[in-house]
């Protein structure tokens, strides 16, 4: 089964097309392609196929499509899960996978020097196009991200092409079909550039002048900008009278150092290649298993044949649970293995906007030893140098707190021999053929030595309860253990009785962890802030009452909505790991906890007439609820919490 999106949807079995059936069962596969190989949840599904106003029975019709299309592409084709429904295609079955494969293989072709190869991959990339891609008039942000993605890419791909003929073959031949090109995309400055090129070296100047001039007033008329720093410099050796410029001056970005230019085991002037990874932590403590499992998964990428698609190793889990701390502890225990350079990107701390992605890729450039005067100005053609620099390399790229896939893909080592550790909040983050390694809290006994790590053992003699005491309320979680450390060590005065008294004084005890602005409160924030502001409410409305083990139909009493949009509401909160799946009490039966800091931090910040809303909700549906309440609503006026028990 070969499924075709690079053109108007088409699935073929043995050559022949498919029926797929009616425009629902097509927008729901289309749904599913556009998500290739990630989970698509019932919310989306739902928001796609009725955007305006979803049917009552709408979980029966979702199930009803989704075995329909199992019956014509096979009853393994698309997998369940607790949040929704996901299809991956085979290797080789997805056009639109296969034809970004072929764009890489030519990148790092054209980076050996091999354009006449890469051009005729390229060409056969590009002929698999059948027209615009399957998403391209479809309603609904997956389709229009992947439909912008893929056309992006088939620019990309034509681009190279374009270069690697001007390499080999007469520029004059290229003329007409960039000039339409350019016709075609007006502001688009790279195929400008390339036009340029080929007319000058067919002999026409004076046209290749005219066409930067051009370009330069639309930009200006339409953006507001001028030109990129390598077509202005194409320009200033066009203008000028002195023909013998260096070829490579007029190419579309200039080569890198010597040093880097060279290739694997060549070090740059200062004798050795970047490392960009924060400091290793000296007394980790614990997570042996985890960490077994990442070192091995990056080593395995070290040894991969060069022809093979990079390593990836995905940590993920909640806020403070220490992701970051393992990725790169597991990053310095194996960067021996990744001789031409570990880079580092802290994704939180760039924009998800053409300036962020350029400013990314300027850092792992510098990285890799090209200089910032010698980087191009864009941000796709300093892909294109990472790329082909990185393609043939040993490289190991520490991506820290992601959210989205769309994050990874410009970055991402195009070559084995390479490997990627990633860390995430998002357990449903999909990177293709990566080994997935979740965290949990720390049990009791890597808790304590957390804890206790680098502080005297006999300061604590004889404080066994009040120990006790500050472990529970931690929750096992390392970001909390850290900060009570940190805050022993700091006050040598202070025994464990206040460490535990201060905690249990306050509603909020992530407010004490940690200091102003880096605290675990700030860190608790930050990730709910991730969230759309529907998610937002609901999870702060979980948290208005001590309940440890959230059902469906618990969830509905408090949110006030049905045990079936309950249900996708809580998978979608553990996607975030903002939840956790534990078992429930009968076999096969799962609920869903909060971690206790986490509830009291939502608690402590939901506004009191979102909380009367909830109380009085619960009041009347749920009474045992109340009784579970952490006795906010104890101490109201008789009249008000009249009002908030009274009907609405």
């Amino acid at each position: 089964m070969r499924f075709s999106v690079l053109g108007p949807l088409q699935v073929l079995s043995l050559g022949r097309p498919v029926a797929l059936g009616g425009p629902k069962q097509q927008l729901l596969l289309a749904l599913l392609l556009a998500r290739a190989g990630a989970v698509v949840s019932i919310p989306q599904i739902v928001d796609t196929l009725w955007p305006s106003r979803p049917p009552r029975t709408v979980l029966a019709q979702i199930h009803s499509r989704v075995s329909s299309l199992r019956h014509v592409l096979g009853a393994g084709a698309i997998e369940t899960f607790p949040t929704g429904y996901s299809l991956t295609p085979p290797p080789g079955a997805l056009d639109a996978a296969v034809f970004e494969e072929e764009v890489s293989r030519a990148v790092a072709l054209r980076a050996a020097g091999r354009h006449g190869e890469a051009a005729a991959l390229l060409r056969t990339g590009l002929g698999r196009w059948r027209g615009q891609s399957a998403f391209q008039h479809l309603e609904g942000e997956p389709f229009e991200r992947e439909a912008g993605r893929l056309e992006e890419l088939r620019l990309l791909a034509l681009a190279h092409r374009i270069e690697a003929d001007l390499e080999t073959r007469d520029a004059a031949e290229l003329v007409p079909e960039l000039a339409g090109l350019v016709a075609a995309h007006p502001t688009h400055e790279r195929l400008h550039h390339h036009l340029m090129l080929a007319l000058d070296r067919s002999g026409r100047r004076g046209d290749a002048l005219n066409v930067y001039l051009g370009l330069r007033r639309r930009l200006a008329a339409e953006l507001g900008t001028d030109p990129a720093a390598d077509v202005q410099h194409l320009y200033q050796t066009l203008l000028s009278a002195d023909r013998a410029a260096p070829a490579a001056d007029r190419r579309p970005w200039r080569a890198p150092s010597a040093a880097v230019a060279a290739g694997p085991g060549r070090k740059g002037p200062a004798g050795r290649y970047a490392n960009q990874l924060p400091p290793d932590i000296p007394d980790f403590v614990g997570r042996s298993r985890e960490r077994r499992l990442v070192v091995d998964a990056l080593m395995s990428g070290s040894s991969a044949p060069v022809g093979t698609a990079a390593r990836a190793v995905i940590i993920s889990g909640m806020t403070g649970v220490g992701k970051s701390a393992l990725a790169v502890h597991a990053a310095h225990l194996s960067r021996d293995r990744f001789p031409d350079g570990q880079l580092y990107v802290d994704a939180s701390a760039v924009p998800r906007t053409e300036e962020g992605l350029r400013s990314v890729l300027g850092r792992l450039l510098h990285g890799l030893g090209v200089p910032e005067d010698q980087q191009p100005t864009s941000w796709a053609l300093r892909q294109d140098v990472y790329r082909s620099l990185v393609a043939s390399r040993r490289v190991l790229v520490l991506i820290d707190n992601v959210t989205e896939a769309d994050d990874l893909r410009a970055i991402l080592p195009t070559g084995g021999g390479s490997a990627v550790c990633v860390t995430t909040q998002v357990s449903a983050l999909a990177v293709d053929g990566a080994a997935r390694v979740p965290l949990e809290v720390l049990g009791a006994d890597e808790s304590r030595a957390l804890l206790l790590s680098g502080l005297r053992a006999e300061r604590f003699a004889g404080q066994g309860r009040h120990l006790a005491e500050v472990l529970a309320v931690c929750g096992g979680l390392p970001a909390a253990l850290r900060a009570v450390g940190h805050l022993l060590a700091a006050r040598p005065h202070w025994s464990l009785e206040r460490v535990a008294s201060s905690l249990a004084a306050v509603r909020n005890p992530a407010r004490r962890l940690g200091p102003p602005g880096r605290g675990l409160a700030d860190a608790f924030d930050e990730a709910c802030g991730r969230l759309t502001e529907e998610h937002r409410r609901a999870l702060s409305t979980l948290a208005a009452f001590e309940v440890e083990r959230l059902t469906p139909a618990t969830a509905g009493v408090l949110l006030g909505c049905s045990r079936a949009a309950a249900a996708a509401l809580l998978d979608e909160l553990t996607d975030r790991n903002l939840l956790r799946p534990v078992p429930g009490g009968r076999p096969g039966e799962w609920v869903y906890a909060m971690h206790g800091l986490l509830r009291a931090h939502l608690h402590a910040m939901l506004p009191h007439s979102e909380y009367l809303t909830v109380f009085a909700r619960a009041s009347r549906e749920a009474p045992y609820l109340v009784r579970r309440s952490p006795k906010r609503h104890r101490g109201l006026p008789e009249g008000r919490l009249a009002v908030a028990c009274a009907p609405e």
